[in-house]
C-alpha cells in the first residue's frame, strides 16, 4: 500500500462509529486517540474535504435550528480503504520527542537536571491521568473494544513507569 497521510485513517476510523461533523470528530479524538495520535483542526478539515472528493466519505448539510452543520459519514469505499489499511503491515514510525531532542544537544549539567525534573513531573502527571481514565473505562458497561482499549492504557502506563524510573535514576 502506498504511503498516505495517516490522518485519513484516524478520521475513517472515527466515522466507523457513525456520522459526525468535523467538530465532533476533533472532539472525539481529543478524548480518545489524542493520547497516542494527535490531530489538529488544520489537518482534520482539509482531510475531510479530500476524503469527500475521493468518495471515501459522504458530506450532508444538516440544520440545527438556523445553524448549518456539515455531517460526514463513511461510504463503502471508505470502509474498504480503512479495512485494507488495517490489514496492511504497519509502516516505520519516527518518534518526535522534543525532550529527547533537547537532551541530545544540552551540555550544561544544571540544564540536564532541569530537563529531567520537568519531564519527570509531566510524565508522572500523565501517568496519573491515564490511571484515572483506566478506572473510568473499567467501570463502564460492555463497550465495543473495551478490552483492547484497557490494554492500550496499560501499555502506555507501563512505558511511562519505565520512563519515570529512568528519569529518577538521572545521570
Amino acid at each position: 500500500m502506498k504511503s498516505l497521510n495517516k490522518t485519513r485513517y484516524a478520521i475513517l476510523g472515527v466515522l466507523l462509529e457513525g456520522p459526525h461533523t468535523g467538530y465532533e470528530i476533533k472532539s472525539l479524538m481529543s478524548r480518545s486517540t489524542v493520547y497516542f495520535w494527535r490531530e489538529s483542526d488544520s489537518t482534520i478539515y482539509p482531510m475531510l474535504k479530500v476524503l469527500a472528493k475521493e468518495g471515501k466519505v459522504l458530506s450532508k448539510i444538516a440544520y440545527v435550528g438556523k445553524k448549518k452543520k456539515e455531517v460526514f459519514s463513511l461510504t463503502e469505499a471508505g470502509q474498504t480503504e480503512f479495512k485494507a489499511w488495517l490489514e496492511s503491515p504497519t509502516g516505520s514510525e519516527t518518534q518526535r520527542n522534543e525532550f529527547l531532542l533537547k537532551l541530545f544537544f544540552v551540555t550544561d549539567r544544571a540544564e540536564i537536571s532541569r530537563l529531567l525534573q520537568e519531564r519527570l513531573e509531566k510524565t508522572e502527571k500523565t501517568y496519573e491521568e491515564y490511571k484515572k481514565i483506566e478506572e473510568r473505562l473499567e467501570n463502564l458497561g460492555d463497550l465495543p473494544n473495551k478490552a483492547i482499549r484497557l490494554n492500550m492504557l496499560r501499555y502506555a502506563r507501563a512505558q511511562m513507569a519505565l520512563e519515570i524510573q529512568w528519569l529518577k535514576e538521572g545521570f
